[in-house]
C-alpha cells in the first residue's frame, strides 16, 4: 500500500472509533 492510502485508512479508522465512542456515551452516558 502507498503511504497516502495508509494515512487515509488510519484517519478513517480513528474517526470511526471516535464516532462509536460518542454514540455509546450518548446512548448509555
Amino acid at each position: 500500500m502507498s503511504k497516502a492510502t495508509k494515512i487515509v485508512l488510519g484517519t478513517v479508522g480513528v474517526s470511526a472509533v471516535l464516532a462509536v465512542g460518542i454514540i455509546l456515551v450518548l446512548a448509555f452516558g
